[in-house]
């Protein structure tokens, strides 16, 4: 089967989104952020009881979604890793948005599966 037709196929799931990644940058005046974001496609489909138990323990809620794209998802840098560093992606699909927090990387067969956890809106 071909993963990439699969990725695509709306009658599997397939939908477009929109990938938030925000760099940010250290400076003599703090730490400042730049956030970029593209159009991505993929499958997304809601998490399970078993999907919650691969997130690490602070991570898991009951609004999980797993995504399939060939889009480069990531979880961010660390902070340490020198001035310039990324947060985790925010996925804005369906109204709502997703934090990207486990990437398992399948570019060897042409796709990414991420987990995203539910944002909650704070006021």
């Amino acid at each position: 089967m071909d993963v990439m037709s699969a990725l695509f196929d709306p009658e599997l799931g397939s939908t477009s989104f929109t990938v938030e990644r925000i760099t940010y940058t250290r400076g003599r005046e703090g730490t400042t952020s730049r956030s970029v974001t593209e159009q991505a496609r993929g499958c997304i489909h809601p998490g399970t009881a078993e999907t919650l138990k691969l997130l690490p323990e602070e991570e898991r809620q009951e609004a999980c979604v797993v995504i399939y794209t060939d889009y480069p998802l990531s979880t961010g840098t660390p902070e340490d890793a020198g001035a310039s560093f990324t947060g985790a992606d925010r996925i804005h699909w369906n109204g709502q948005t997703w934090r990207v927090v486990k990437v398992r990387d399948w570019s060897a067969f042409g796709y990414v599966q991420a987990y995203a956890v539910l944002l909650q809106e704070t006021n």
